[in-house]
């Protein structure tokens, strides 16, 4: 009898997990775009060795070349960027983790491989608000204050003004994992049509050192840094940086052509990184990042 009632039992417990199973959907990860063939004229060949110069980058995966410009009393630098897919443009963390320790940009960047860093979003010193990182959900409560910009692993990016977040929606996203990158600083700069904003979601309005992303089509980007606050000029060196104002910024990026584009971290914290150190000038030596955004080739 004790057998009977053992097998009897082993077979209830396999039908219930067979029913479980049965009712578990399977979520399928999206594949990343490839734009390979959509930007091959600018990758390298397989074979080819990677070209590293001082303002210029490519691979057989990534193009990356930087233009300095002086404008508006301050030093701007514009990375323009093409990658094969959207995950070889990353989130970097202090110490390799969301919300642990701050560390200069140039650390972060180093321990990541990062061919191109640029402060993030500051995420981890928000109270509130959704934050996706490499595809993974670190953070999904509202914030009513922040325009969100997403990345999607096909490449495509937009930024939603606070007042339209919809968290159902973002929440049905994540959980199909279409979304690689969700960012919470903000504000946006530019509207739908990609032309310069005049009024932001946001009180940091006055001349600053800002760090942009910006973005053209999917596997097109540029990030933006613009040296500021009294920062001595890299490239007029008896002149000195004042930074720009959020309605100049916007227009700088409608000029530079980009459909959307967001603001991330400035200030003291605001520093791109390239070719193995800062290529611009942080005000007061710069201060630690909880997080970055990079430009890295992907481990085969």
């Amino acid at each position: 009898m004790k057998l009977t009632r053992i097998i009897a039992c082993l077979l209830l417990m396999m039908m219930l997990a067979a029913c479980a199973s049965a009712g578990e959907e399977e979520i399928t990860v999206p594949p990343f775009a490839d734009f390979s063939e959509k930007f091959g004229d600018l990758f390298l060949e397989e074979g080819e060795e990677i070209i590293q110069e001082e303002l210029i980058y490519r691979s057989q995966d990534i193009y990356i070349e930087i233009t300095p410009m002086r404008r508006l009393a301050s030093d701007i630098y514009v990375a323009d960027i093409y990658v094969r897919s959207v995950e070889n443009f990353q989130r970097a963390y202090g110490k390799n983790k969301w919300k642990s320790t701050a560390q200069k940009v140039k650390v972060i960047s180093q321990a990541n491989d990062a061919i191109l860093g640029m402060t993030g979003d500051n995420s981890h010193n928000l109270t509130a608000g959704w934050v996706i990182g490499n595809g993974k959900v670190l953070r999904k409560s509202s914030n009513r204050k922040r325009d969100l910009c997403l990345i999607y692993r096909d490449g495509t990016m937009e930024t939603i003004e606070a007042q339209n977040v919809d968290n159902n929606w973002l929440k049905e996203k994540a959980a199909t994992n279409e979304i690689w990158h969700c960012f919470l600083f903000g504000p946006a700069l530019l509207d739908a049509e990609g032309k310069a904003k005049t009024k932001f979601n946001s009180n940091v309005g006055p001349a600053n050192p800002r760090s942009v992303i910006g973005y053209y089509e999917p596997g097109h980007y540029c990030f933006v840094q613009i040296d500021g606050r009294g920062a001595k000029s890299k490239l007029e060196p008896k002149k000195k940086s004042t930074g720009l104002k959020l309605k100049d910024l916007s227009l700088l990026m409608e000029e530079l052509g980009c459909k959307a584009a967001y603001n991330l971290d400035g200030g003291q914290s605001s520093m791109m990184y390239f070719g193995n150190d800062l290529i611009s000038v942080p005000y007061n030596n710069g201060r630690s990042a909880g997080d970055i955004v990079i430009i890295k080739e992907l481990q085969e």
